[in-house]
């Protein structure tokens, strides 16, 4: 409201200052009279009115011009309202976001794409990937960068970027591109998604299902009700024979068998050399 009420004055005080060099021109030129007959008492009709027309323009050249200013002032305010609204929203996301401009420069980010390299705005903003990050992985960036202005619209990738506390970690770009009023490439915005975890833990599913098939390769089960003598303790199959124990496990498993004898059956069937078998040596 002060610079408004500052134009306004400024321009009263040209059209005040025009119309004192117009008498001093009438003053010392012409000599038509007193200076302040000049100025104020005796003047002709023709220079009042155009005096006054003149003070009149230059009034109404401050009135607008304070309304221009208000009006500029209030949509910077609204501009910067609704920047600072982004970029709110922008540090609100937890996922790293940024943007460059076609000479491939960051010209802005969200809060979560400084934590992720441990830099602040200012050491971010104006740089380059080769500034960010490792040569190996800042010409894939690049190169990824230039295959999208080429050819303008959505690019998806998955890469390796360098976090600042956790080392190489694995992530998904999404990119698109954004053109300006001309319809030229202006630049382009991304977002980062860390799948690190994600990749290890299908990594680790797929080792314990590698496991698993193994496991379940080397092992037959057998189940469902064993008819077995009560005496003899042998087995009867589907067809109706009887086998031994060990030759129908055998059969219907993976399983295999060494044979031996075992104390008790070592004493019934070789009473006279048990005890110096069995003794221990």
């Amino acid at each position: 409201m002060k610079q408004q009420i500052k134009i306004i004055l400024l321009s009263c005080g040209l059209g005040l200052f025009l119309w004192l060099a117009d008498t001093l021109l009438d003053y010392f030129i012409f000599y038509e009279g007193t200076f302040f007959d000049l100025l104020v008492l005796a003047v002709p009709n023709h220079e009042l009115y155009i005096r006054s027309l003149i003070l009149t323009c230059f009034i109404i050249f401050g009135v607008i011009c304070a309304r221009l200013l208000a009006q500029q002032q209030k949509t910077e305010q609204q501009l910067s309202a609704a920047l600072d609204f982004q970029q709110h929203l922008l540090d609100t996301i937890p996922v790293p976001i940024f943007y460059k401009d076609s000479d491939y420069v960051y010209t802005g980010c969200n809060q979560s794409f400084m934590d992720f390299f441990g830099l602040t705005k200012e050491e971010i903003i104006g740089k380059s990937v080769y500034d960010l990050a490792p040569q190996d992985l800042a010409e894939v960036y690049q190169e990824k960068d230039e295959d999208l202005f080429k050819k303008p619209g959505v690019q998806v990738y998955e890469f390796e970027v360098k976090h600042v506390d956790k080392g190489m970690r694995h992530v998904i770009f999404n990119k698109a591109s954004f053109h300006a009023s001309d319809g030229q490439v202006a630049g382009l915005i991304g977002a980062m998604q860390d799948v690190t975890e994600k990749i290890e833990a299908e990594k680790k599913r797929e080792e314990l299902i590698l496991e698993l098939q193994e496991a379940l390769d080397k092992v037959k089960t057998l189940s469902g009700f064993l008819p077995i003598c009560s005496s003899c303790k042998k087995i009867r199959d589907d067809k109706g024979y009887w086998n031994q124990v060990d030759e129908y496990i055998q059969q219907h498993s993976q399983a295999e068998f060494s044979h031996g004898i075992c104390p008790d059956c070592m004493r019934k069937l070789y009473p006279d050399f048990a005890d110096e078998i069995l003794s221990p040596k």
